[in-house]
Order: structure tokens, then sequence, then C-alpha cells
């Protein structure tokens, strides 16, 4: 993937089978190279700490993979980014035995980190 490290302003909105209202979260995060190379570290917390990516696809401007969670309630699921230099929006799907949650990111570079 080539998107630039540095501080972005991020948003992320979380929906829950069963749950009415999304969760949306608003934050400037200082990216790093780490960050903008693994796709499910765009999503931040939205999706979990114990996920992993797998069978990444990318266009140059399209990556699209899946996840897999190993958490109290393993999940599966994918996703898709579109993304460029200092942009990026995506979504990821995943679902467990009881559970199903849809995630959208979007983020958008503001300069170096501070």
């Amino acid at each position: 993937m080539d998107i630039d490290p540095g501080q972005w302003h991020l948003e992320a909105t979380t929906q829950l089978r069963g749950i009415r209202e999304p969760s949306v979260a608003l934050r400037e995060r200082c990216l790093t190279a780490e960050d903008v190379a693994n796709p499910l570290r765009l999503f931040g917390t939205s999706i979990g700490r114990r996920c992993t990516f797998s069978n990444p696809r990318d266009t140059g401007s399209v990556i699209t993979f899946e996840v897999v969670c190993n958490s109290k309630q393993p999940m599966k699921g994918s996703g898709e980014l579109r993304y460029r230099r200092d942009a990026f929006e995506g979504e990821l799907q995943a679902k467990g035995e009881t559970f199903e949650a849809r995630s959208k990111v979007k983020g958008r570079r503001t300069g170096e980190c501070n």
C-alpha cells in the first residue's frame, strides 16, 4: 500500500447486528510506516486487537483482504480499503457464531506527526 505516514484525522463507525445506533469514533493519530502497511491498523480498535489479515490483493489504489479474529468470540470476514497517499476509506465485515459487525473507516492526512 502506498499511504504516507504522518498525522491523520480518522473516523471509524462500527455497527453491531442487533444494536440500533452505531458507535462512532473521531480521533487524530500519528500513523507510522508499520501502521500504513497493515490495513487492519487503519481500522483502529473497532475490530479488536486479536485480528490478523491474510490474502491481500492490492491493485495500487484498492486493497482487499480477509480477516480472522481470535478473541472470546472468534470471527472471520473480509474488507476493502480504497486509498491514495493522503486519504483512504474502507469497510470491513466480520461474523462470528453469535456476532456480526460492520466497520467503516475514513482517514485524511493532515501533516507531519506532532
